[in-house]
């Protein structure tokens, strides 16, 4: 628990310094601030990073759905791939469909079933606390393509799984959001298989299982209040931590954030703090973002350290597991902001670049060629892609409805020694070039994102280069 103490310890010797060296009533960044409002400043900002994922969850989960349905004990299912159209920003894959489903573990288990799988179709189902970190998979990888039912139980519960359960997988957080992701190609003979293979996943309370019967769905209270309150981010988090708190081990940190109306530990509604405090918080929303933002772009992680090759930032080692390392701004800013959950490496490694071979930023006024030669194919025993996304990390619509490439992509021409050669450009290229164009978007920047799964061992220990994205000179 070193790095809590440092980082209060940090924030408390920041408010201190200040107060001696500057007079009460001076001028900071424009304006004059009470010493509360910038220590609510200072500890918001933490708050926010902390707290950010299970934020971003808490909206997930009482987005609205067709019809009214709640994704409470029951699945989601997108029936196509991502398209452009689609503006929620994330990084989407273009290889598999998605499926998801918060599951309510607070006052019992529930069954996950997974059906039959003889085509090998890949497909994996993410459980995660609802501070995005991963608790364990189901799937073609992690449960070794084997049907059936899995026992998923929330904190506390010593229960007796019932017989035949494949295996058992426990939960810290009484809540846990389930993602899933099933393979497609896309074409019209595919969807209606994969839609069907992901119609085979169930989620069963364990006394409607033990009944073999259907129990009615469970309701989650939203969390979630109107986005016109420049505080409701806070407010949000202050609900969601009291109904999935954190560790007992972040004990410290969450009384730090309580001195300024913020977490679990909290004795005052944000609504009766100080009026400075209240614009201290508001600050920190806006600057907590911003600065998520940079990180993300950065890929940065201080803890689980990237290696960066030709421009190509790796995913950072501890995805999926950040909290356990106190990484809580590369869960927040790489994890959630740019991707909302990320893998761990063992399913999926991930790089990605927004600049070319000179570090400029990669730009719609500008073509590109990207050249692989034979050996620097990524090795994946699943699939590989490299998917184009705008600055908001959604899709770039584009006349070929065409948005990466990869092993899975059909009509890409190889060069005779193995080689791939693809062109990044806004207009379409000439000739057979234009088999292997990537279009990208006219005076805009981009970023390219490759994704390896099941990935070779060059990519898990981070050896493996892709190479560098050159421009075209005119």
């Amino acid at each position: 628990m070193a790095f809590l103490r440092v980082l209060i310890v940090g924030l408390l010797c920041c408010s201190m310094l200040r107060s001696w060296a500057i007079e009460e009533g001076t001028t900071l960044q424009g304006a004059t601030m009470a010493w509360n409002e910038e220590f609510a400043y200072l500890t918001g900002m933490q708050a926010f990073i902390y707290g950010y994922p299970i934020i971003t969850f808490a909206e997930l989960r009482a987005q609205p759905l067709p019809g009214g349905q709640s994704m409470v004990n029951r699945y989601f299912h997108t029936r196509h791939l991502a398209d452009p159209g689609q503006k929620y920003g994330g990084s989407p894959n273009r290889e598999t469909a998605y499926s998801l489903a918060f599951a309510d573990v607070s006052r019992e288990p529930v069954v996950l079933t997974v059906p039959p799988n003889p085509r090998q179709r890949y497909y994996s189902l993410q459980l995660c606390d609802m501070y995005s970190d991963t608790i364990g998979y189901i799937g073609l990888r992690a449960t070794h393509n084997i049907p059936g039912d899995y026992l998923l139980a929330g904190p506390g519960w010593k229960g007796k799984a019932p017989k035949g359960m494949q295996k058992v997988i426990r939960s810290w957080t009484p809540w846990v959001a389930v993602f899933g992701r099933t393979y497609t190609d896309g074409t019209e003979d595919d969807l209606p298989r994969m839609s069907a293979f992901q119609d085979g996943y169930r989620i069963t309370p364990l006394r409607g299982y033990r009944r073999n019967t259907s129990l009615a769905k469970s309701h989650a209270a939203s969390q979630v209040t109107s986005k016109a309150d420049p505080l409701s981010a806070f407010k949000t988090m202050n609900a969601a931590m009291k109904e999935n708190p954190p560790p007992p081990g972040h004990a410290a940190l969450m009384q730090q954030f309580a001195l300024v109306g913020l977490g679990p530990a909290a004795k005052q509604d944000i609504e009766q703090l100080d009026p400075a405090i209240q614009r201290g918080l508001r600050r920190a929303i806006v600057d907590g973002r911003a600065l998520l933002a940079r990180v993300a772009k950065a890929g940065g992680s201080i803890v689980g350290a990237t290696q960066v090759r030709n421009g190509w930032f790796y995913g950072p080692s501890n995805w999926g597991r950040m909290a356990a390392s106190g990484d809580f701004l590369g869960r927040a800013g790489t994890q959630v902001f740019s991707g909302i959950v990320e893998h761990q490496i063992e399913e999926s490694v991930k790089l990605r670049t927004f600049v070319d071979a000179e570090s400029k930023p990669l730009s719609g006024d500008h073509r590109y060629v990207v050249h692989f030669r034979k050996e620097e194919i990524p090795v994946a025993h699943a699939f590989w892609s490299v998917t184009l996304y705008d600055e908001n990390f959604n899709l770039v619509p584009n006349e070929a409805g065409r948005y990466g490439f990869g092993d899975k992509v059909p009509g890409l021409k190889y060069g005779t020694d193995g080689s791939l050669t693809i062109y990044i450009q806004p207009d379409r290229p000439e000739g057979e070039k234009a088999a292997n164009w990537l279009p990208s978007p006219r005076d805009k920047d981009f970023n390219l994102f490759l994704r390896a799964y099941f990935p070779g061992p060059g990519l898990l220990d981070q050896s493996y280069a892709a190479p560098s994205v050159h421009r075209v000179v005119e």
